[in-house]
This record gives structure tokens, C-alpha cells and sequence, in this order.
């Protein structure tokens, strides 16, 4: 038969048209990578069948192709074929959607397509926002490309995304005219951030302040809420504190406060024999009289506190606090807040010793009336605890026996004094050891007692390169430790300072080793290698006194 013949046949002369062979071929390719490509990982997902699904679309697919090569007509056999070929994939939809919950159901429309693509714009903004905020109004959903918003977000996102990246305990943001400057803090040391413009400033602070649940337009009362942070790294609980004046906002924010001031009473820094002494005040007739606790702000006090306060047995004593504000909540222990109680301090101090407790922890005392009061009952009285910012164990005691103006009340039922300072512990991934110089010596450092120290790295080799200590991300230290200084007194220590002498008192102290000094305790912990010479310096490096001008003639 001739090819002329054969192209007179209506039912096949269709072979002779290039293009619709390769429409054909174009269909069944699009069919086959939406099937295998798609449709056969949704079943698995869903639970359903899927060689029971394959057989259906491949038996389709046969039939299909062959109603577009035989069925005569193509611009009728066409488009039967693409329904034959269509019609399991809708039946999969709503066999699918009916197996599935609503949130993962497939669906049609316009309001399906216009949430589709929300949905990718949001996933975009996502892409760039490394951070979550959740906060009193629950989520902040991250705002669309588009939104002048999304700049806010994301500057809030770096600048607390780098803080917590760097370990850092808290952020404070300082906004004036000029600019907002932020500074985080890791281990008691600030670092800078970049400034921000001022109109920038304010949108960010306002965006925190009301995702803490406060009001972003009073910038001058003080106000205090909290949300929470999760990022790469977990989840982290702000306490966000703002106030300002006419011309400065300052807002701060501590993260995981009160997880971090909670530490076990071996942990915080002592050394065993100045645990030791104070372990004996726990004894029944010891337990009574005064224990001065002091520092400098920052300095680890009220972790000190609550260490102190958790050695008590919080079953067989009563054990009561009176804070500014607890920052956290110990088993057994009644917190309260001077803030929201009555009256001064020292009412509300005279309250609580009259509810008869064994053990009291006055935090803050700054007062002269509170110091009376905590000062009375003597050695009859409960066991109280006092801390007052203080630069040193002198001042400490000089603070407290000036408060109280009665050297011998001031003195009599004094038990001990704690002062305290932190130091930066070393990384013990990038620490390096070395021989200590024959020189220290002629500084009274007692070297010849060991055979090493460390001092700080922040690098470690990795395949034969000096890289950044990925521990300490470069920074050479990892957390802080406290030192302290005790001194605990005795009758004679006792006689000395309601004379007025401390610096008897002192030596009488020391020569019964019940004084141990800052030094001492700063340099066990370098010798130990748990921190460097350079802190033991920081440490003990003093403020230099400012000269009083001459008087003018």
C-alpha cells in the first residue's frame, strides 16, 4: 500500500503531523514526574496505598494512550485522553483529603491560591528571621516582605540573636536623640553593638516592650514584663525592665533570669573551709545573730543568698525573705517582696522577725532603721542574713556599724561577714598551660607551691590550623565563678571592733585562721587553673582614691 493511500486514512493520518507525537510525549512526561515525583511520597506520607494507587494511574495511563492513538478523531481523542489521565489524580484528591486533617488538606480557589501565596511570602521573611518572639498576645508572627514592619523584626533579631550567640546574660538598649546604642553583657564583661539610627531605635524598643505586654508610649515610668526567645539554640526567658527620663530610654533584658541565680551551695565559688564555717551556723544554738553579706552590683550576691538560704532545712525551719523583688522561688522558703508589702523596709523587716522565723534573709538593706531592727534581737533573736552593696569587707563592716550607731548592738551578735567578687572561669577546651615565671614571686605570689598555671587561649588546632575555640567562641573565658573573703568572729574579734580597730580585729581573725582574705581565695582558684592570673589581677586591682583638692587660702 503506498504512503498516499495511507495518508488518506482518517484514522491514522494523524502520524504525519510532527507536532502531535511529541504533545503526546509532552502530556505522558508531565504526567510521569507529577506521579513519581509527587503523588506516590504524598501516599506514603498519608498512610494510604500506594501499589494499589500506582496500579490504578499506570492502568489508566495505558488506557489513555491507547484512546489518543486509535480512538480516530485527535482533536477528540486528545483531550478524552488527558481526562482519563486526570480523573485517578482527582480521585486520589478527595480519597486524600478525607483521610488527612484539615490543616494538611489540598484545596482550590481563590482564597486557597491568595493564602498559598502569603504563605511563601511569610516563608520567605521566615528564611531571613532567625528568631522567634512569643509574648503576652501569644506568637509575633514575622512580618511579609513587604512590610515596613519586617525591617523592625529583624534588626530586634540580630541584635538579640548576637547577644544570645556570645553567651550573653542580659542586653540594655540606651535610646537619646543622637542614636540607640545596645551593649550585651557575657561573664560580667560589656561588649558594644553596633548603633542603630534613633527612628529605628524607638520602633525596636517599642516592638519589645509590647511583646513583654507593657506600654511602648511611657518611656519615662518604670515597667517590667517578660517574653520568651526561641532560636537555634532553644528556647530563653527574657525579663525585659524598661524606664527613662526627658531625654533617654533605657530598656533591659535579663534572659533566663532566675535559672541563672540558682546555684548549688558547692558551686557558687567558696572554699571548703569557708563552707565549713558557715555549715556550723546551721546548728540550733548557733543559729541566731547577724551574717553581713556584701558586693558590688553584679557581683553574685543574690545567688550567694540563695545558696546560703537553701543549705537551711526549709522542713524543720522556718525560713522567711524580704527582697525588692525575688528573682526566684526556693522550696520551702517564703519570698517577699518589699515592693508589694506596706510600709518602709524597716517596717516590713519589724513584721517579719515578729512572725517568729528561725532564719531571715534581708536582701537590699540599705537603710539605717532596717539595720536597728536587724540589730535588736541580739542573740536571742533568729539568724539574719543581711547583704548591702559594699566595695570591700572593710566598708561592709564600717556600713553596717554605722547604720546601727551602737558599736557593741552592732557587734555582739555578729557571727561572720562574707564579701565577694567574680572572676571569669578559663575554658578548660583552649586553656593553656605554662611554667610561671620566677619573677611573681617578688609580687608575694606563692608560684613555688605550683608546677603549672593556665592563662586564656580561645583557639584550638583542628587539622593542623589555629581556629576559633568553638566552646568559648574565641573568647577565652566560659561563666563566671564567685571569690570570697569571710571572716568570722569570736569573742576576742568582737572586743576589737566594738573599740573601733579593724584592723586588729583582722589580724586577731587571722592568726586563728578565721579570716580568709580575697587574695588568698582568688589565688587557690589559679593555681587550680579554674581562672588566669590576668583575673586574679582584675580581682584585686583597687580604685584609685581621688585626691582631696587643696583647701584655698
Amino acid at each position: 500500500m503506498s504512503i498516499a493511500l495511507l495518508a488518506a486514512d482518517s484514522e491514522v493520518a494523524w502520524l504525519l503531523s510532527p507536532w502531535k507525537p511529541l504533545l503526546i510525549c509532552a502530556v505522558f512526561i508531565a504526567w510521569g514526574w507529577l506521579v513519581s515525583t509527587h503523588l506516590e511520597k504524598d501516599a506514603r506520607s498519608a498512610h494510604l496505598n500506594v501499589q494499589k494507587w500506582n496500579s490504578i494511574y499506570v492502568g489508566t495511563a495505558v488506557l489513555a494512550l491507547a484512546v489518543m492513538l486509535f480512538a480516530g478523531n485527535f482533536y477528540l481523542s486528545f483531550p478524552i485522553g488527558i481526562i482519563l489521565l486526570l480523573a485517578p489524580i482527582l480521585i486520589y484528591w478527595k480519597v486524600r483529603n478525607e483521610a488527612v486533617a484539615e490543616e494538611y488538606k489540598y484545596k482550590l480557589g481563590v482564597d486557597s491560591l491568595k493564602s498559598s501565596l502569603e504563605s511563601r511570602k511569610l516563608a520567605k521573611a521566615n528564611r531571613q528571621a532567625t528568631l522567634r518572639f512569643d509574648g503576652k498576645q501569644g506568637e509575633v508572627q514575622v512580618p511579609q516582605k513587604e512590610d515596613p514592619q519586617l525591617e523592625i523584626y529583624l534588626t530586634a533579631d540580630e541584635l538579640i540573636g548576637q547577644a544570645l550567640e556570645n553567651r550573653a546574660s542580659r542586653v540594655e538598649f540606651q535610646l537619646t536623640a543622637n542614636g540607640c546604642q545596645s551593649m550585651y553583657q557575657t561573664d560580667g564583661m560589656p561588649i558594644k553593638q553596633n548603633p542603630i539610627p534613633a527612628d529605628i531605635g524607638a520602633k525596636v524598643l517599642s516592638f519589645l516592650k509590647e511583646t513583654a505586654g507593657t506600654d511602648p508610649q511611657d518611656v519615662r515610668r518604670k515597667q517590667k514584663g517578660t517574653f520568651d526567645v526561641s532560636g537555634p539554640a532553644g528556647t530563653v526567658h527574657v525579663d525585659l525592665t524598661s524606664s527613662g527620663s526627658s531625654n533617654t530610654h533605657i530598656v533591659r533584658l535579663d534572659f533566663d533570669l532566675s535559672e541563672r541565680v540558682i546555684r548549688s551551695w558547692e558551686s557558687i565559688g567558696m572554699l571548703p573551709k569557708q563552707r565549713e564555717m558557715l555549715d556550723q551556723l546551721k546548728q540550733e544554738d548557733r543559729r541566731h545573730g547577724i551574717v553581713l553579706i556584701g558586693g558590688t552590683k553584679q557581683s553574685g550576691v543574690t545567688t550567694t543568698n540563695y545558696a546560703i538560704m537553701s543549705q537551711h532545712d526549709s522542713y524543720l525551719s522556718n525560713l522567711i525573705t524580704l527582697e525588692q523583688e525575688p528573682i526566684a522561688t526556693l522550696e520551702g522558703i517564703t519570698h517577699q517582696s518589699s515592693e508589694e508589702m506596706e510600709g518602709d523596709y524597716a517596717s516590713q523587716l519589724q513584721t517579719t522577725i515578729r512572725r517568729d522565723p528561725d532564719v531571715i534573709l534581708a536582701a537590699d538593706l540599705v537603710e539605717a532603721d532596717a539595720a536597728k531592727i536587724a540589730a535588736k534581737p541580739g542573740k536571742e533573736g533568729p539568724l539574719i542574713f543581711v547583704s548591702m552593696p559594699a566595695s570591700s569587707t572593710s566598708e561592709l563592716i564600717s556600713r553596717w556599724a554605722g547604720f546601727v550607731a551602737d558599736p557593741r548592738q552592732s557587734f555582739d551578735a555578729l557571727q561572720a561577714v562574707v564579701y565577694q567578687k567574680l572572676v571569669r572561669k578559663l575554658c578548660e577546651n583552649c586553656r593553656v598551660a605554662y611554667t610561671p615565671s620566677a619573677d611573681l614571686a617578688k609580687q608575694g605570689l606563692p608560684v613555688n607551691t605550683v608546677e603549672q598555671l593556665y592563662r586564656k587561649s580561645g583557639q584550638v588546632e583542628h587539622k593542623n590550623k589555629i581556629v576559633e575555640c568553638p566552646v568559648c567562641k574565641g573568647n577565652g573565658y566560659l561563666g563566671q565563678i564567685g571569690v570570697f573573703e569571710t571572716l568570722f568572729l569570736d569573742s576576742d574579734t568582737r572586743k576589737h571592733l566594738i573599740a573601733g580597730d579593724l584592723k586588729a580585729a583582722m589580724a586577731e581573725a587571722k592568726r586563728k585562721k578565721m579570716y580568709i582574705r580575697l587574695q588568698e581565695a582568688a589565688w587557690q582558684k589559679v593555681a587550680s587553673g579554674e581562672t588566669s592570673l590576668e583575673e586574679f589581677g582584675r580581682v584585686n586591682k583597687k580604685k584609685p582614691t581621688k585626691k582631696k583638692a587643696p583647701a584655698s587660702k
